[in-house]
């Protein structure tokens, strides 16, 4: 009854129009859609992309790409105008494929969004589009290709170690393999105190989330059935994941994908705090003052909060602060989304602005994501499993 209310000045003005006035405004309405929609068929959802182009934009003042570069178009009302001109055929030009890519996929956008949209799922079909009219800029092909080559983001610097087969299986993802081995031996550390029969995949290929993010989804699904059949050779039971995108690929992507992994997936968050409430562990006092970074995945897609919190908590002697920005309403490190590889010098600028929050609280910064401590690096900047094994390392002397 509100809704006519609100609405009632509408049909009395229609109804004082002409004839020909309402039946052209009758046929608009019936079929005007169809006119503003794309004639091809499109990988991009098109409803979502208007809206969003449409939308007054409150996530533009949450949005870390256009705080760092000060360009409308930046903003994610400003990428879906610009995505509805490519994917209507109405624009064209390298700026203007590569403006689709500037996204951090930190999903700040949907804390604010009335139609709970992520900005960086809807630019996933936009950008399967660019690659199906082989429009992809050439730096974006080059990630591609590198990926096909060497199955890894970058080159694999650390030796893996760990049987073949085992009750856990430690999935390291491509920053911990190439930037950040000293996780990899921390959660090694730890699976060994515990006496946890583990397993490593001694060919381990990155989960696919920059290909699938990137556009290239034929190519992820090669990579998704590679893992798949490797997780499944290793006879699993659990699935250990220190990178959050990780986790969330394994977790909730390839099953939507249609790739199915039967054995449960953990961040690693979770996994230490099983072990603590299993009392499977023991600390010692570790006299500690940290800031605790929440990662953009791990909290807003998997919606992990308290359990990195209760196991750094639970450290005797561990002081954990808080930042202005936490939980849901976290700030971006900078190098989610792949950005750190397609805009470097975007994500350098969120990851220095980032920092600077951190540090009014605490030097010490600890995070859950190897992705965000490469971010930080400089800094004096943990992971999570890192922390837990320090507070062990009395016990084991």
């Amino acid at each position: 009854m509100k809704k006519i209310k609100k609405y009632a000045w509408v049909m009395d003005a229609f109804s004082q129009t002409p004839f020909s006035t309402k039946a052209r405004a009758m046929k608009h309405f019936l079929t005007g859609k169809k006119s503003y929609l794309p004639k091809k068929k499109t990988h991009a959802d098109m409803e979502s992309v208007i809206k969003c182009a449409l939308c007054p934009n409150m996530c533009r003042f949450d949005c870390p790409v256009l705080e760092a570069e000060k360009n409308e178009a930046t903003s994610p009302s400003g990428k879906m105008r610009i995505a509805y001109l490519i994917e209507t055929d109405r624009l064209d030009g390298t700026d203007a494929f590569e403006l689709m890519y500037k996204c951090a996929g930190c999903d700040a956008c949907i804390q604010w969004c009335p139609f709970d949209f992520s900005v960086s799922d809807i630019l996933k079909g936009v950008r399967a589009d660019i690659v199906a009219d082989n429009r992809t800029p050439e730096d974006i092909v080059k990630i591609k290709e590198h990926l096909e080559k060497n199955h890894t983001m970058d080159k694999i610097n650390i030796d893996v170690k760990g049987s073949e087969k085992g009750d856990i299986l430690y999935f390291m993802g491509c920053t911990i393999l190439s930037e950040k081995g000293e996780i990899a031996e921390a959660m090694i550390d730890i699976f060994n105190t515990v006496g946890e029969k583990y397993a490593t995949i001694r060919d381990e290929w990155c989960c696919g989330a920059p290909l699938i993010n990137l556009g290239f989804t034929e190519v992820f699904k090669h990579f998704a059935e590679h893992n798949v059949e490797k997780i499944k050779e290793s006879g699993c039971k659990t699935v250990v994941c220190s990178c959050p995108t990780c986790a969330y690929m394994l977790r909730q992507v390839y099953s939507q994908m249609d790739f199915e992994i039967k054995a449960q997936v953990l961040h690693s968050s979770e996994y230490l705090l099983s072990l603590m409430k299993d009392k499977k562990i023991r600390f010692d006092h570790l006299e500690k003052e940290c800031v605790y970074h929440d990662p953009c995945t791990l909290v807003r897609k998997l919606g992990i909060e308290e359990e990195p919190r209760k196991v750094l908590e639970n450290i005797p002697g561990m002081i954990v602060k808080e930042p202005y920005f936490n939980r849901k309403d976290t700030k971006c490190c900078g190098r989610g989304g792949s950005l750190g590889s397609t805009n470097p010098d975007i994500a350098e600028k969120i990851a220095q602005k980032r920092v600077a929050e951190l540090r009014k609280e605490a030097e010490c910064i600890v995070t859950a994501c190897p992705t965000c401590a490469l971010a930080f690096e400089g800094c004096e900047v943990y992971d999570i499993s890192e922390i837990f094994i320090k507070s062990l390392e009395k016990k084991n002397e």
